[in-house]
């Protein structure tokens, strides 16, 4: 894993959030009650920057339709399945560092598509014949 310094740490104090650039990614860095997270700066709703987002509670909030994202484990609070990128945050010698490489992908994840049950069976005429209202009572 490799780690880029990326602030000092007083030029975000607490409750602030940044924007950062590194590579080709955005990144929203944000310092919690005196610790830092940093996150995917894009909401996998519709892309709106969640460095501009709140936080409640651990949880940052997209500033645009309000999906929430749990700053630890990237997880969202909508969509159970979905996970925003996270990145290991160090402090050291008063700078921030944020690692770039690792094996966290910025798509959603989950589980597999869900399957119905064997032992269940249901037939569903997915073509239906147009109802005439000449034709009814």
């Amino acid at each position: 894993m490799k780690f880029v310094r990326v602030v000092k740490e007083e030029e975000l104090p607490i409750g602030k959030s940044i924007i950062v650039a590194a590579k080709s990614e955005e990144i929203a860095l944000f310092n919690y009650k005196g610790k830092y997270y940093a996150v995917a700066n894009k909401c996998l709703h519709k892309g709106a920057p969640l460095g501009e987002g709140r936080i409640e509670e651990g949880v940052v909030i997209c500033p645009n339709h309000e999906w929430r994202y749990d700053l630890e484990t990237g997880g969202c609070r909508q969509n159970p399945e979905l996970f925003t990128k996270v990145y290991p945050v160090r402090v050291a010698k008063g700078n921030v560092w944020i690692g770039l490489e690792g094996d966290q992908k910025p798509t959603a994840l989950g589980k597999g598509p869900n399957q119905m049950p064997a032992n269940l069976k249901a037939k569903i005429d997915l073509v239906q014949k147009p109802i005439n209202p000449d034709e009814q009572l």
